[in-house]
């Protein structure tokens, strides 16, 4: 898959987050009902914290704390996603995997802009309530490790010094077409 299949895919993934949350925001923002009793219930509420972990640990991060880390991270990201593909060439386990983190990235970075927070709405009792970007993310992390599982034996003969090299490589790539333009 290319990297701009990943991308579309994401996109798709990251607008039916955002339908289904301007749906529930319009029409069902004080409904509440069970999905699987006793485990899941629909249960909409906003997250003005920014973040589970912020809610869960009372870390205080306000909003530009947030902007910063998700811009970080989604730098990140497409770092260390074409690092890999440049490693394992093209795949699939680890294309699937980005579009869910892609996508989950892009629905926290948007909808911290957008919501001023988060507008969660299953409720894993009696746990915390979550949306379907921490589905994505969720997802993410379990096919990232299993990619990483299964290629542990390539991964493991990779330099430490490689991954910043090739980072240095592609940034010094992208100032020079930036220059040309």
């Amino acid at each position: 898959m290319k990297t701009k299949k990943v991308l579309l895919w994401a996109i798709a993934l990251f607008i039916l987050d955002q339908i289904i949350k301007v749906v529930i925001d319009k029409y069902f923002i004080e409904v509440k009902f069970d999905i699987i009793p006793p485990l899941l219930y629909f249960k909409p509420s906003f997250n003005y914290k920014y973040s589970w972990i912020n809610s869960l640990f009372g870390l205080g991060m306000g909003f530009w704390t947030h902007i910063i880390i998700f811009s970080f991270v989604s730098i990140m990201a497409v770092c260390i996603y074409d690092w890999m593909k440049t490693i394992s060439g093209n795949d699939k386990l680890l294309n699937i995997a980005f579009v869910f983190g892609f996508a989950g990235v892009i629905s926290g970075y948007i909808g911290t802009i957008v919501w001023n927070g988060c507008l969660d709405y299953i409720y894993l009792k009696p746990l915390f309530v979550f949306d379907l970007k921490d589905l994505y993310i969720n997802c993410f992390l379990v096919l990232f490790m299993w990619y990483v599982i299964k290629n542990w034996k390539q991964l493991q003969s990779i330099k430490s010094n490689e991954m910043f090299h090739h980072f240095k490589r592609r940034i010094t790539i992208g100032i020079k077409k930036l220059k040309l333009k």
